[in-house]
């Protein structure tokens, strides 16, 4: 399967992770100053998420899926949990909604904070790892230039 994050969502993702990263550093040298880099990572990656990375047309459609009962097409496990969460937070909010407007609650939900990334320990470092080694050579080349 495709990747399915557009752009956007991808380096919100993208962002969201490294701040993460850096805030779980920052705080775990306060109780332990020698923490190591991967333990961090590893902390980090366990760590709540600020949102939903989660485009809402993919959201309506897997939504869509679970309310009729239907098997979600992924076969990974961690998207798979990212949207049964979405669906049952779905069905606690359109008890109440008009019934033209069932499926705007879903912008909200996907903008509401999440429990996790919802991505394995090694998808986490590597985005990490990635970023900082793209953003290296980038400040690289600044002061060469």
């Amino acid at each position: 399967m495709k990747n399915t994050l557009n752009s956007s969502v991808r380096e919100a993702r993208r962002q969201d992770i490294l701040d993460t990263f850096f805030n779980t550093m920052k705080e775990s040298r306060k109780t332990r100053p020698y923490i190591t880099q991967g333990e961090v990572i590893e902390l980090a990656s366990k760590s709540s998420a600020p949102r939903f990375y989660v485009t809402f047309e993919n959201a309506r459609r897997f939504v869509s899926l679970l309310m009729r009962g239907k098997k979600l097409p992924i076969v990974n496990k961690n998207k798979q949990e990212m949207y049964k969460e979405i669906y049952r937070r779905y069905k606690a909010k359109v008890k109440d909604a008009n019934a033209r407007y069932k499926y705007i609650i879903l912008e909200d939900i996907i903008e509401e904070p999440a429990p996790s990334f919802y991505i394995d320990g090694e998808t986490f470092r590597g985005i990490i790892y990635t970023t900082l080694r793209k953003n290296s050579k980038t400040n690289e080349c600044k002061a060469i230039a």
